[in-house]
């Protein structure tokens, strides 16, 4: 039995092609990733890709994809009621062709440009989030923050700073419901484009999937947590640690 035993977790790490050191690298990552995503209605793809990208470039964007899917979901079944669609069709139009301007990005530009390109996205997420910067709404400004968010979100699944940048003026419950109902379908659209062009395999979304209890772990986390811990704190954290992953993408 005990035999058995190790033989099967040896199959499985010589199958997933992480050490278990990389491994639990990359879920505490996504756990925390969910933790800040609970409790500040935004970031884990932030926290996520650079960090992971560190660890186990392989990995991105799908599995920050899939779990952006995840986490919209719990988000949007909390805050249903406040979804509008009217406030993000045509954020959606929009992220159709810049899916496929991202997709595109993915396969032609080597890893060292995606990698400048990553970095770019979260410290302008960080920019956005830290100084609240404000964008008149309207049909065109919806279109293009959505192109923006698609051609970010198929490169490393970092779609949510150009909406955020238009919608952070909304009631906070009524933003993240948006905003989770957004990442949830454009989750979908990402994923979809990037299995038609072979971006997505079964080893990949196998070795994702066993991120699962982490990740919920996380998200429990946060909504115990979420009531008793200052926003802008968790917020001031969470961006410096984005920062620093950032910087030292630039700079490796």
């Amino acid at each position: 039995m005990g035999e058995a035993l190790v033989d099967g977790w040896q199959t499985w790490w010589a199958w997933s092609e992480l050490s278990p050191l990389t491994w639990l690298g990359v879920g505490l990552v996504l756990a925390l990733g969910a933790f800040v995503q609970r409790t500040t209605g935004f970031g884990m793809a932030v926290v996520g890709a650079p960090l992971i990208l560190m660890l186990a470039p392989s990995l991105v964007p799908v599995v920050l994809v899939v779990y952006g899917f995840l986490v919209s979901c719990l988000v949007v079944r909390r805050y249903h009621r406040e979804v509008a669609m009217a406030d993000i069709s045509m954020a959606l139009i929009g992220k159709v062709p810049g899916t496929l301007v991202g997709v595109w990005l993915l396969l032609v530009a080597p890893m060292a440009t995606l990698e400048v390109l990553i970095a770019s996205i979260v410290l302008f997420a960080v920019v956005v989030t830290l100084f609240r910067l404000r964008l008149p709404v309207s049909a065109s400004s919806l279109f293009g923050a959505g192109f923006l968010s698609g051609v970010f979100g198929a490169v490393a699944a970092i779609g949510g700073p150009p909406i955020v940048l238009l919608m952070h003026g909304m009631p906070m419950e009524r933003l993240r419901g948006n905003l989770a109902a957004f990442f949830l379908i454009s989750s979908l659209m990402t994923l979809a484009s990037l299995a038609v062009v072979g971006k997505v395999s079964w080893w990949l979304l196998g070795v994702s999937l066993s991120f699962l209890p982490l990740v919920v772990m996380g998200h429990a986390l946060g909504a115990l947590l979420a009531p008793r811990l200052p926003r802008r704190l968790l917020q001031g954290v969470s961006l410096t640690l984005c920062a620093m992953a950032a910087l030292g993408l630039l700079l490796g």
